[in-house]
């Protein structure tokens, strides 16, 4: 452990699982902001906006949510946004999905019927309204927004029918890393990512050149985590929040 100036965080599994708050999280994002360090909190859910997270960290008494969330939903509104300003977009997902691509200052287009102008661009999320009709509209131009199963079936058809492939914003890709680095204005150099999976959240921080560290209080094992090699292999491993603290505090102060 080195003293790193960002922490990014993964959520379930890492600050809760289900409505219980795990062991250090808490107490880990109250030093960092003490001591001015920069905390993001990061999801792959594709159906929540960043402040539906927020509220659910502020209800379980995690540390100044509001504005530290990001969603792979709102991720991949804002790369639309950026490469296509004012452009159109059809959201495969829920409302919540076409609220954030329109607060990006997109529009949304083909919500009940095509029209004569091709969208920019498909933005899939988990569609639970998804129809044969509403998949035939999105093969003109697929994109995924997320690794959610859900997601990456319905990309998967896509691809498939289209030949088009999907371009992946959520973890394992590091595009959702990249962008929390630009929100908190660091580098890889500066950042450690924390996660609980080596397929999701490790790949991605290394695919992004950050530092990983993993816990054991989500999805993997001791067992499996020193069994990882190559990109899945963490640079550190702890048993839960709890023991990063200690280590970062450690490093810290020299």
């Amino acid at each position: 452990m080195r003293d790193f100036r960002a922490f990014l965080l993964d959520l379930d599994g890492v600050v809760y699982r289900g409505e219980q708050v795990l062991p250090g999280a808490r107490e880990f994002v109250e030093w960092a902001d003490a001591t001015g360090r920069r905390v993001l909190y990061l999801s792959n859910n594709s159906l929540q906006s960043p402040d539906d997270v927020g509220e659910k960290l502020a209800r379980l008494g995690m540390p100044r949510p509001q504005g530290r969330v990001l969603t792979a939903g709102w991720a991949a509104a804002q790369l639309l946004g950026q490469r296509f300003p004012g452009g159109r977009v059809f959201v495969l997902g829920v409302l919540a999905v076409e609220r954030m691509v329109e607060q990006a200052g997109l529009h949304t287009v083909w919500r009940d019927a095509a029209d004569a102008d091709v969208p920019d661009a498909v933005l899939v999320g988990l569609d639970r309204s998804l129809t044969y009709e509403r998949l035939k509209r999105a093969l003109r131009l697929p994109m995924e927004d997320g690794f959610d199963p859900g997601t990456g079936a319905i990309a998967t058809a896509l691809e498939y029918a289209s030949d088009v492939r999907a371009e992946i914003v959520g973890k394992p890709a590091p595009a959702i890393i990249q962008q929390a680095m630009r929100m908190l204005g660091v580098s890889p150099a500066e950042t450690l990512l924390i996660g609980d999976g080596l397929d999701l959240d490790i790949v991605a921080g290394h695919a992004a050149g950050v530092t990983t560290a993993l816990v054991l209080t989500g999805l993997t094992s001791a067992e499996q985590a020193a069994a990882a090699e190559g990109a899945r292999k963490p640079e550190m491993i702890f048993p839960d929040m709890r023991a990063l603290l200690a280590a970062a505090q450690a490093a810290a102060t020299g």
